[in-house]
């Protein structure tokens, strides 16, 4: 009994030393995880800034869009030969939804076999584009599509690619009429004319990074879900569906879902990432809400929050059913709606500052990009700045730093959780000592006793000690030399008991020692009364012990009270002659 008890001592205080340096343990892992995360965004924008993205000997041609709104008088003639107004500075947006012309000029270049041209523009909505190449000698080839059967030439980033047909005479024209564009973000968004191995190196790059992005993605699913069938935490629930979300977006707004389903439309196909980006978003704000620790947030808060998610996710449904009616009010909607859900994290941030949340700074560090990049997006897409590709994909970049910063920043959360739990079970193993330990002597009291004695297979002896003439003991030295005296009985005891065998000051100056009856000639009662006689006491008093003797079984509690009976008996018999000796009392021996 004694052994384990002070075994488990060594461990508490091992455990509170730990407490003691955590605060200083913190500081030193914010300092760590503040220049490493900050060296990660240095690596990711040296990445994304490099000439690898953006192709070793770049001589891609980005004509110029201009555009005519097409009310049923206009044809090509008309537009190639300038007798309409085109607009070709001010924002494409500016004109609204509808059919438009779309003259690319001002450029001169030749498609070879080896190496042939294309064209690629983002993906819009847009019901049907029908592609004019005038080529220099007045030779005119025709590209038609519809969004029904688009899927196909979509490329990695959204891209939509069409191949120019080879003549060694070069192109310097290309008319565009597209039908039922939304122009939400451009009629003819980001036109490009390049060969096809540059188009291929592009490919390259982005399907790296989006398969680099779903990777990894995938692989903080796994570890969140493992790590939350330990610990059971709904912000790692709320993270887990946000990387579910963000997979989804990534596969669909990459183009991934056209290659896996050529016969999707591609109208069809943006609807979808309206939806997974609200998704997002809902879910990214959800895992904000639990992500700090409990009652950080206000409760007005949160309610606020679900309302806006739920505002966001009715905008986003009307414009997924109701598309392309009322495209540019919907869409509108929908991204303002996005926006007051993304403000909701703001107050969040505020009250985790006044409210010293532990967490705020991996916070910050791991979602700032995320959020400003959101942010932007939502801005762009009210027309308040212009639109561009990177904007559109500012998500999945964004989200793949916070994917590596969020990997820190919630191992982080989980150690400090883990530190919270360690300490807890310090605590209540603290608390289990202190009600199993005697506050003078420092070994188990008659509760832990209890606790090891009841319940014995065998037959046990019992050795019941008191002090003798304790009275006098406290009239002569005082209470506080009686306490040593009853410190220095319990170490002898301690010291005498076999390993394992319980051991306990049960009250007053009465202690108690129970080894198995069979080993009784392995406890000498004349020794135990020799180590105390001969010990050095306080102010060079003598002490001496009464022990009373007993064996019997400890099966039940009733056996329990039959055998410190016959043992205080015994003891009773060993005080009343004179003390200093033992007695043995068999009566119910087995």
């Amino acid at each position: 009994m004694g052994a384990p008890v002070f075994r488990e001592d060594i461990w508490l205080t091992r455990s509170l030393r730990f407490d003691a340096t955590a605060s200083s343990m913190d500081s030193r892992t914010g300092s760590w995880l503040g220049r490493s995360l900050a060296a990660m965004f240095a690596l990711l924008a040296i990445f994304v800034s490099s000439p690898a993205v953006t192709a070793q000997g770049d001589t891609r041609i980005r004509p110029v869009p201009c555009l005519h709104a097409d009310i049923g008088d206009t044809t090509e003639a008309d537009i190639l030969g300038g007798t309409v107004p085109l607009d070709c500075g001010a924002r494409q947006t500016v004109h609204g939804g509808g059919n438009f012309w779309v003259l690319l000029t001002g450029f001169s270049a030749t498609s070879r076999a080896d190496d042939p041209l294309v064209l690629r523009t983002a993906s819009v909505w847009q019901d049907a584009v029908t592609l004019q190449i005038r080529y220099a000698d007045g030779f005119t080839a025709q590209i038609a599509a519809t969004s029904a059967n688009t899927s196909p030439r979509i490329r990695p980033g959204a891209f939509i690619q069409y191949d120019l047909p080879v003549r060694n005479v070069p192109i310097n024209t290309i008319v565009a009429h597209v039908e039922g564009s939304a122009n939400v973000r451009g009629v003819l968004f980001s036109p490009e004319i390049l060969t096809r191995s540059q188009a291929a190196r592009r490919d390259l790059v982005l399907t790296a990074l989006y398969a680099g992005f779903l990777g990894l993605c995938l692989a903080l699913l796994c570890y969140n879900l493992m790590m939350w069938a330990v610990m059971r935490r709904r912000f790692q629930l709320a993270y887990c569906a946000m990387l579910v979300a963000m997979m989804a977006y990534a596969f669909s707004s990459s183009g991934a879902l056209a290659w896996v389903w050529p016969a999707i439309d591609n109208n069809d196909r943006l609807r979808i990432n309206y939806g997974l980006l609200t998704l997002v978003v809902a879910a990214a704000i959800a895992f904000v809400r639990h992500f700090f620790e409990a009652r950080i947030i206000p409760r007005w808060l949160l309610r606020l929050t679900r309302v806006a998610t739920v505002t966001s996710l009715t905008a986003t449904t009307a414009l997924v059913v109701l598309a392309p009616t009322r495209f540019s009010l919907l869409d509108a909607a929908n991204s303002i709606a996005l926006g007051a859900l993304l403000f909701c994290a703001i107050p969040m941030i505020v009250f985790a500052r006044i409210r010293r949340s532990r967490f705020l700074t991996v916070f910050l560090v791991a979602w700032a990009a995320p959020f400003i990049f959101a942010v932007i997006r939502v801005i762009a897409n009210l027309g308040l700045i212009p639109p561009s590709f990177w904007i559109d994909n500012s998500t999945v970049m964004a989200m793949s730093a916070e994917a590596l910063l969020s990997a820190v920043a919630i191992a982080y959360r989980i150690r400090l959780l883990s530190d919270e739990r360690d300490s807890a079970r310090a605590s209540e193993t603290l608390a289990r000592l202190i009600a199993a330990t005697d506050p003078i002597t420092g070994m188990p009291n008659r509760r832990a006793f209890m606790a090891a004695a009841v319940g014995a297979d065998e037959p046990q002896r019992l050795l019941l000690v008191h002090i003798d003439g304790f009275k006098e003991i406290n009239d002569r030295i005082g209470h506080d030399g009686g306490d040593e005296v009853l410190r220095i009985v319990a170490q002898i005891l301690q010291r005498f008991a076999p390993r394992d065998a319980p051991v306990a000051r049960l009250g007053g100056i009465e202690f108690a020692l129970l080894v198995p009856a069979r080993a009784a000639e392995s406890v000498s009662p004349a020794t135990l009364l020799d180590e105390v006689r001969t010990a050095r006491m306080p102010s060079g008093i003598k002490v001496t012990i009464s022990i009373g003797i007993a064996e019997g079984p400890i099966v039940t509690e009733e056996d329990w009270t039959a055998l410190y009976r016959d043992a205080d008996r015994a003891r009773y018999r060993a005080s009343r002659d004179g003390g200093g000796r033992f007695r043995i009392n068999l009566a119910h021996a087995v």
